[in-house]
C-alpha cells in the first residue's frame, strides 16, 4: 500500500530511488521550508544526476503525499498540518490498543523488544525506541497493511515527535509512561496497558497544534540552506 514503488524491479538500485530517499528525509525532518518550490534542475545539480530520475522521485513523493503539485505546475513542500499529524497519531494508538486487547502472553513471546531495557540517554534514543516499539507491536499482527500504517505514521510524525521530546518536561513524562507501559505488559495487565496508551497519545495530540506552529516556524528558517543540506545528506 505505502511501499508499492519498492515493488518495481530494480527500484532500490536506481538514481530515482536515491533522489527519492534524500528528498524524503529532508521533507520528513522539516529541513525544507514550507511552500518551497522543488526545482528539478537545481536538485539534479546538487545530487549530480540528470533531471529525469529527480522528476521520477518527485512524482513518487507527490503520490505518497509528502509534497504537492504536478509535472505541469511544479512541486512544492507542504506545511505541517495539525489534523493530519493528529490523525496519524490516532492510527497508531488504535492499532496498539487493538493488539493489547489480544493475548499479551503471545505478544511477550514474539516481541523481544519488551524483554530489553531501553536506553533513555537522550531525546534521540527515546524517539528511536518509541518508533521501534510501535512498529514491532504492529508486526506481531502478521498483517502487512497494519505494519505499513504504523511505519508510515512514524515517518509522518517524526519531526513533531522530535520537537516534543526537545522539551525536558515532555521527555521525562514520556520516559516515565513508557517504563510503566513495559511493566504493565510484563504483568499482562491488558486494561492498564490500553489506558496507558490512551493517556500517552492524548497528551501528544493535545500538544500537536503548538508543535506544528513551532515546526513550521523552524522549517522556515532553513530557506537558504536546504539544498546544501540535501547535498550532505545524499553523500552520507
Amino acid at each position: 500500500m505505502f511501499r508499492d514503488h519498492k515493488d518495481k524491479l530494480g527500484w532500490d538500485q536506481t538514481l530515482a530511488n536515491k533522489a527519492f530517499k534524500a528528498l524524503k528525509k529532508l521533507v520528513v525532518e522539516g529541513q525544507v521550508p514550507p511552500d518551497t518550490r522543488l526545482d528539478s534542475r537545481s536538485i539534479s545539480d546538487v545530487l549530480k544526476m540528470s533531471v529525469t530520475p529527480v522528476r521520477e522521485a518527485l512524482i513518487h513523493l507527490e503520490a505518497k503525499r509528502y509534497i504537492v503539485g504536478s509535472p505541469k505546475c511544479g512541486y512544492y513542500t507542504m506545511k505541517l498540518d495539525t489534523k493530519h499529524i493528529s490523525d496519524q497519531y490516532g492510527v497508531t494508538k488504535i492499532i496498539l490498543q487493538d493488539v493489547f486487547r489480544g493475548s499479551l502472553d503471545g505478544l511477550q513471546r514474539r516481541l523481544l523488544l519488551l524483554q530489553m531495557t531501553p536506553t533513555w540517554v537522550d531525546h534521540g534514543s527515546v524517539s528511536e525506541f518509541l518508533e521501534s516499539f510501535c512498529e514491532r507491536v504492529a508486526e506481531t499482527t502478521n498483517n502487512g497493511i497494519t505494519a505499513d500504517l504504523v511505519h508510515e505514521s512514524n515517518i509522518r510524525t517524526r519531526y513533531v515527535r522530535w520537537l516534543d521530546l526537545q522539551r525536558p518536561e515532555r521527555l521525562s513524562c514520556i520516559r516515565g509512561e513508557m517504563i510503566q507501559l513495559l511493566e504493565l505488559l510484563d504483568r499482562r495487565d491488558k486494561n492498564g496497558a490500553i489506558a496507558n496508551v490512551d493517556r500517552q497519545f492524548s497528551a501528544i495530540i493535545s500538544n500537536v497544534p503548538e508543535l506544528v506552529l513551532e515546526g513550521n516556524r523552524r522549517a522556515g528558517d532553513t530557506k537558504d540552506s536546504w539544498l546544501e543540506t540535501l547535498s550532505i545528506s545524499a553523500e552520507s
